[in-house]
């Protein structure tokens, strides 16, 4: 199940890779270099050993690939000189028989549809995540993606929360990008975006969901039934001195 995870958010950036016409796509990895957007800008998906590794650093270094790698837990060595670590996500996975088909739909929650959902849905994710999300891709992601579904929490025409679910090969729902504005906290936002996303995989007939949770989140995702399984880490490739 580790592997379906990880797959899944590979996919996912595949995806947009292809539809914003950056994906560089080899035998041996992948990458996305967006350019104006941190997201999904990085290079991920490699097999192959330390030698491949070196490769990529020094082409990144080069300025030819994103500086951001993404690396399964185990597959290199702590010490790497020319990597600094950024964070690491718990995998996780639920069984969606587990989830009651009638799960509550909070009415703050729509669809993004629109060039001007898009852009709140951007910046929504920017500020929640702390790095920047172009509403250019996302409105591409609408405009040609139907395995991927937006939405965004608004009251008041003010938008506090923005989550996705993205539907790979196998049909496995994931979640990503969930996240809340500070402003937005304590009123069980998040909570009600992971559950709307739940619906529209039950409605998709999805068997499995997956997700890879922050420290912060992992606790939260255990309540809802998701089971943990090992971790993904993300790297910046240092700049030469």
């Amino acid at each position: 199940m580790n592997q379906q995870i990880i797959n899944n958010l590979y996919q996912l950036w595949e995806l947009v890779g292809t539809i914003t016409n950056k994906l560089v796509k080899t035998e041996y990895y992948c990458a996305v270099s967006m350019g104006d957007s941190d997201w999904p800008n990085r290079i991920f998906k490699l097999s192959g050993d330390d030698g491949l590794l070196n490769e990529l650093i020094c082409l990144s270094q080069e300025g030819k690939l994103p500086e951001i790698i993404a690396l399964e837990k185990g597959s290199i060595q702590d010490d790497n000189p020319n990597l600094q670590f950024m964070m690491k996500q718990r995998n996780m996975a639920l069984d969606l028989s587990i989830i009651s088909n009638d799960l509550n739909v909070d009415a703050h929650i729509k669809p993004v549809e629109s060039e001007a959902d898009s852009f709140s849905f951007a910046q929504t994710a920017s500020n929640c995540f702390g790095y920047r999300v172009d509403p250019k891709v996302i409105y591409s992601i609408v405009q040609h993606a139907d395995a991927i579904r937006l939405f965004i929490y608004k009251e008041d025409a003010v938008s506090l929360g923005c989550g996705m679910v993205f539907f790979d090969s196998d049909n496995i729902a994931g979640l990503h990008m969930i996240g809340t504005l500070p402003e937005g906290r304590g009123k069980g936002i998040g909570k009600s975006i992971t559950e709307r996303l739940l619906k529209e995989a039950k409605l998709n007939k999805a068997d499995k969901c997956v997700l890879h949770a922050s420290a912060m989140g992992e606790s939260i995702y255990k309540r809802l039934g998701f089971k943990p399984y090992d971790e993904l880490e993300t790297y910046r490739i240092l700049s030469k001195d």
